[in-house]
């Protein structure tokens, strides 16, 4: 992107705010692992530092579980449209799951997803193994029977378009997105 996506500024707060904002109405603690402490601008929301910075999500991940100790919904910050009250019914619907991951358009959606402590060996093992991609943790915990699926069918109850998907990963994406999010 060649800038913090978190800092990116929206409607004169950064994207990092608004994806916390929307994160309380359905959650009582919200944190955001790795970045600066700084980059926090959201009443109430916590900040903690990513044990493995440079590691990747897996590790991110990873640091939320062993230190929260409690199911976690998972997002990334730039995700403006975050669904608050799907992630969670993921939570609350994962029937002993170690990770509840939505399935949209054929696509896993692991960074809007419910992560429990129990997937940590999993993200573990990947990680020692110097795999970092978070596909391949969900590959193993689906092969162990650990990994639940939300798919389109109960997505759409929460959001028929998929908007909560949506990230912005280059410059032209985030352009795109803000000028259509303008016009609404």
């Amino acid at each position: 992107m060649g800038t913090t996506k978190a800092l990116l500024a929206w409607q004169g707060r950064p994207l990092l705010e608004h994806v916390a904002t929307r994160l309380q109405t359905a959650f009582p603690k919200v944190v955001v692992i790795g970045g600066e402490a700084a980059w926090v601008t959201a009443p109430g929301v916590e900040w903690m530092p990513d044990e493995q910075p440079g590691a990747g999500v897996a590790a991110a991940i990873l640091t939320a579980l062993y230190h929260l100790q409690q199911p976690c919904f998972v997002c990334a910050c730039d995700m403006p449209f975050v669904h608050a009250e799907f992630g969670r019914w993921l939570i609350d619907n994962a029937a002993g799951a170690a990770a509840h991951v939505p399935r949209w358009k054929g696509q896993a959606q692991p960074l809007h997803a419910a992560w429990f402590p129990n997937a940590a060996p999993f993200i573990e093992a990947s990680l020692q193994e110097g795999e970092y991609a978070v596909w391949r943790i969900l590959q193993r915990m689906e092969s162990a029977g650990t990994l639940r699926w939300a798919e389109e069918e109960v997505i759409c109850r929460f959001d028929a378009d998929g908007q909560c998907f949506v990230n912005l990963n280059t410059p032209q994406e985030w352009q795109q997105w803000k000028t259509a999010s303008e016009r609404r």
